[in-house]
């Protein structure tokens, strides 16, 4: 079981790695529509189903329906985070991996989860994660520790809206609550 994973990922990476090597094609990431609102591109990542397919395969639906505020065009990813990470060898957790996956995608917002077993409390830990790609930021992320699988699958649509529908940004200037208290 360990050797056939270790090939389909092998085969994956061969199969990305002469991808990774040509650089995108130069076209601008941020469109204008005609009423003058930026068109954000938006790509939605599969979650790596190998340990929890159950977990995944709702995760990837409840992904799918996601409405991104300013996202006119949403494509789906063949692979997960992960992968990808892994064709472009940029494997680090970082914001900055995951910018240039994004990159790679030319897209401007990049929406995942990832599923993991939670050491401390041997439940399920879900993350959900909305990624500015131009400031490689994280705009929202949503964490949550699941009991067991079913209760995973009861809440991920929640985790899902958490993480798709970031706070508004305040606008330059603005002074949050807890500046003007200093």
């Amino acid at each position: 079981m360990a050797r056939a994973k270790i090939l389909l990922l092998g085969a994956l990476f061969g199969a990305l790695h002469g991808c990774a090597t040509k650089a995108p094609p130069k076209t601008a990431l941020v469109r204008r529509d005609s009423s003058s609102e930026v068109s954000v591109r938006l790509a939605v990542m599969p979650s790596d189903s190998l340990l929890f397919a159950d977990i995944a395969t709702a995760l990837d639906a409840q992904l799918g329906r996601a409405r991104v505020a300013g996202a006119r065009t949403t494509i789906r990813a063949n692979i997960s985070m992960e992968v990808a990470q892994l064709a472009l060898e940029c494997v680090s957790p970082t914001d900055e991996c995951y910018a240039q996956v994004g990159r790679f995608l030319q897209v401007d917002r990049l929406l995942w989860g990832q599923i993991a077993r939670d050491l401390s409390s041997s439940g399920v830990k879900v993350t959900v994660v909305l990624l500015d790609v131009a400031r490689g930021t994280q705009l929202a992320r949503a964490e949550e520790v699941f009991a067991q699988n079913d209760a995973a699958i009861g809440g991920l649509r929640r985790l899902v809206e958490r993480a798709s529908s970031p706070p508004p940004s305040p606008p330059p200037g603005a002074l949050s609550q807890r500046e003007h208290t200093r």
